[in-house]
């Protein structure tokens, strides 16, 4: 009888660690979904791949892509996992440069961020990742160089 009462502390301790150990639902590869995207007027891509890695604490972030004009896209940035301020090491928000981002986590599958610029809020994102883990969905909310609110909604598959 203790026996099989180890057995099934075992089975069910293996079961809790590997959750723990589990990978974070934003890690990954993801390729835009133009079709079933909607861009703000200026801010339209032809394509898009993200690329999500865990690094100690942090999501690598890696961009890379072109607009229907066909100026490239090319952005790396780390967020801390637990929400926190973006660190760009190449390009930068779509505020431009000084612009800061935070991100916060709601929970495993959703993270909201806010850009601002000279302490005035210029912009905010809300990324979900789905249930089944197969598409993030991100509603992107900002304004345009006249001050003209904008919003986009993107749509990434994983690959």
């Amino acid at each position: 009888m203790m026996k099989r009462f180890v057995c099934g502390l075992l089975v069910l301790s293996s079961f809790g660690c590997g959750s723990l150990w589990a990978a974070d639902s934003f890690t990954g590869a993801w390729k835009l979904n133009v079709a079933k995207s909607t861009f703000a007027k200026g801010r339209e891509v032809k394509e898009e791949t993200v690329t999500i890695a865990e690094q100690g604490d942090n999501l690598m972030v890696t961009v890379k892509g072109a607009y229907v004009s066909g100026k490239a896209i090319s952005i790396k940035y780390a967020m801390p996992a637990k929400g926190g301020p973006l660190s760009y090491t190449e390009g930068t928000p779509l505020a431009g440069a000084g612009a800061t981002t935070v991100a916060k986590r709601v929970d495993a599958n959703t993270l909201d961020g806010t850009t601002s610029m000279n302490g005035k809020q210029v912009g905010t994102t809300h990324t979900v990742v789905s249930a089944d883990g197969k598409t993030i969905t991100q509603t992107r909310s900002d304004t345009d160089e006249s001050g003209k609110a904008m919003k986009t909604v993107v749509v990434f598959n994983r690959q």
